[in-house]
């Protein structure tokens, strides 16, 4: 990906299936999942992390602890800079998938148990579009034990 003043933080987008492929094909694929701007973040956070305590470990005993503690405050200022701004995006990033999980469950199955869903336990996105599978069996008539 070429530099984007607009977008200097990341390093892309994840791949996604089509939005024409089948529902489950795209859960299988991750296109539901956490988004990827928080592992970004996390190794963004421990370059900074990493490159501080790297210029604190070069201060002499006895020597201007504050003049390197600056110092590595300055030079991991953008590295802190580009954590906060990826969690913000993950951010973004994560209600927006959940809205379009919520949006292609509908659709696919005719109806909407999201409410219903967050009052149940943590599950996984295969586990709830097996949730829907067995709502919609029922809701045919059959019976699932």
């Amino acid at each position: 990906m070429a530099y984007n003043k607009y977008r200097w933080w990341t390093n892309g987008k994840r791949k996604t299936l089509s939005v024409k492929s089948h529902l489950w094909d795209r859960i299988q694929n991750g296109d539901f999942e956490l988004s990827h701007y928080y592992t970004e973040e996390k190794a963004a956070r421990k370059q900074s992390s990493d490159l501080y305590n790297e210029i604190m470990s070069k201060c002499p005993e006895g020597g201007d602890y504050w003049g390197y503690e600056y110092e590595a405050r300055q030079k991991t200022y953008l590295k802190n800079v580009r954590a906060n701004k990826l969690a913000e995006e993950g951010h973004n990033d994560d209600i927006k998938i959940l809205n379009n999980l919520k949006k292609e469950l509908e659709k696919h199955f005719g109806f909407c148990l999201w409410d219903k869903l967050m009052d149940e336990k943590p599950m996984s996105t295969e586990d709830v579009y097996e949730y829907y599978c067995i709502e919609k069996m029922f809701r045919n008539g059959l019976d699932v034990k």
